[in-house]
């Protein structure tokens, strides 16, 4: 950072940078420089201040003694009490440092503020743990289904506040796919980025399937999806790995660990009557390994793109003559569900 600069030409150079998509720990780091000493009641500062509380809140997310997210968004609550964003991070940074009643405080202030949103879920989440509730179970679609409650990583925590008030993520998805998908013809299924389990849990129960693989990369999770599918499992048999799949074969690290990387096409043996991919923008190097299975077993597809990829994507499947059956579209990502 150029010093020689005043403060306010820093900043704005900074935001710009940051509307531009500059990313990394580099990045961050000099927002936090910028944002060290006091600061005004401006838009400027305060769009800053939100970007930084954002980012160090997913940086330091594995982290329960990082307090940058925390701090952050307190002092932007002090400069904008009725912001909602303020009290939405620091409930989000308190659940992710286990100050669980610090959280529901900060997502229960959201509700007087003058412009409220709802937060009503991360609430009963931040409220079950609160009170050491750790499971939950709860009747959804004419099934019960049970998983664990944790906050380990921000895609866990979001996950498990959909969890805490009886509803399964993507519900909208999985309801659609219960009409299209026969469990009679839909024998054996492969997951690729499940989390903790919440997809399974329901191809586990409306489809009973005689095989599912679950492929997961962040090896933190797998202990909550073996828990998953032991909760939730109807007689199907489960196969687990940890493993990055991309388009090659080898060895990468993920969230801090050294992970096996494996193309789909060596992990899945036999042929898969439905396929789910979830990778979070990883999809164009998943396909460059997948064309084998995918062209063999001919399965229905449900893939996440981002609008990056969107269009990749969508030309791969065309080529291999696959029709979009419907696009479910959450605005910084889509849910395709294709078929042969």
């Amino acid at each position: 950072m150029d010093q020689g600069l005043p403060a306010a030409d820093i900043k704005a150079a900074l935001l710009g940078e940051h509307r531009s998509g500059a990313v990394g720990p580099q990045f961050l780091r000099r927002l936090g420089e910028a944002l060290a000493g006091p600061l005004a009641r401006s838009a400027l500062d305060i769009e800053l201040l939100l970007v930084y509380a954002q980012r160090a809140w997913i940086a330091d997310q594995r982290n329960p003694a990082a307090i940058r997210a925390r701090d952050a968004a307190q002092r932007l609550i002090e400069m904008v009490p009725d912001l909602a964003d303020g009290h939405r991070l620091l409930g989000f940074a308190c659940l992710t440092r286990r100050d669980y009643r610090d959280a529901f405080l900060a997502l229960s202030a959201v509700k007087t503020i003058a412009t409220p949103v709802n937060l009503d879920n991360f609430r009963s989440l931040a409220r079950m743990l609160m009170g050491g509730v750790a499971k939950v179970s709860f009747d959804l679609g004419g099934q019960t289904y049970a998983f664990d409650l944790t906050t380990h990583n921000a895609a866990a925590v979001e996950s498990s506040a959909f969890h805490s008030i009886g509803l399964l993520t993507e519900w909208e998805e999985l309801q659609f796919l219960a009409t299209l998908l026969d469990p009679a013809k839909i024998r054996r299924v492969a997951e690729i980025g499940v989390l903790l389990g919440n997809h399974t849990a329901f191809f586990l129960k409306a489809l009973k399937p005689d095989h599912i693989a679950l492929i997961e990369a962040d090896p933190a999770n797998i202990p909550f999806i073996e828990r998953t599918v032991a909760y939730n499992d109807a007689g199907s048999r489960v196969n687990i790995h940890n493993a990055f799949v991309g388009g090659e074969d080898g060895e990468m690290s993920f969230a801090g660990a050294k992970v096996p990387m494996r193309s789909l096409d060596a992990l899945i043996q036999g042929p898969v009557d439905f396929l789910k991919i979830d990778v979070d923008g990883g999809e164009d190097k998943l396909l460059m390994g997948a064309g084998t299975v995918i062209e063999t077993s001919r399965p229905i597809v449900m893939i996440e793109t981002t609008p990056a990829t969107h269009g990749a994507v969508a030309a791969w499947f065309a080529a291999r003559h696959y029709t979009v059956q419907r696009v479910f579209d959450h605005g910084d990502y889509r849910n395709v569900v294709l078929t042969p």
